[in-house]
């Protein structure tokens, strides 16, 4: 059984690309620094696992860097495998950790990971600046994987920053859905200490 320290990071490329102008490279470096804010224990367990479609140029970019990525492809929504989401779920199933980070911003995954996270897995998630804020409750932290904002860049995963502050555990986000106004309420929980 792995340290509670221990993080697994699945990463689903296919809806949480890195944003243009950042280094593949440095992407596993980034992801380190910005654990360690959460939590000085923090490391990563092996290699990021890489889950996404395994055509294209995304797919081509992490093949290139086999000591960071383990490839679990899956095939073009036509063919008869797992979609990402699903293959994201798969990853978290037959993984044994007790600690995992999920990048992803596809909805159809949260679902999987608030199961987790009431199974009392501790499952930290990265999301896109563009996802839905009613996402941010279904992990135990949350953080931002980038943002278009200059002044919010500095503080996302792809920049090495840390999750999203406890300050703003109890913030409402009002955002227009329709003809009516959904108050979502953000739950962050403050960085933790593990005991290994």
């Amino acid at each position: 059984m792995s340290s509670p320290a221990a993080v697994t990071v699945i990463w689903d490329f296919q809806y949480a690309w890195i944003p243009e102008g950042y280094d593949l490279r440095s992407l596993k470096t980034s992801i380190k620094s910005a654990l360690k804010r959460c939590n000085p224990d923090f490391f990563i367990e092996g290699k990021l696992i890489a889950v996404g479609h395994a055509i294209g140029d995304r797919h081509q970019a992490i093949t290139m860097l086999p000591d960071d990525f383990e490839l679990s492809p899956v095939q073009p929504d036509n063919a008869r495998t797992p979609d990402p989401e699903d293959q994201t779920a798969l990853e978290l199933y037959y993984t044994t950790g007790l600690t995992f980070l999920v990048i992803s911003g596809n909805h159809d995954v949260m679902g999987a990971i608030n199961r987790w996270t009431q199974r009392g897995i501790f499952i930290m998630l990265a999301l896109p600046e563009s996802s839905d804020p009613s996402f941010y409750h279904c992990a135990n932290v949350t953080w931002l994987l980038s943002s278009e904002d200059p002044e919010r860049a500095a503080a996302t995963m792809v920049n090495g920053g840390g999750p999203i502050p406890p300050d703003e555990r109890n913030k409402i986000v009002h955002r227009g859905d329709g003809e009516r106004n959904i108050d979502v309420r953000i739950i962050i929980h403050s960085p933790i200490k593990i005991q290994a």
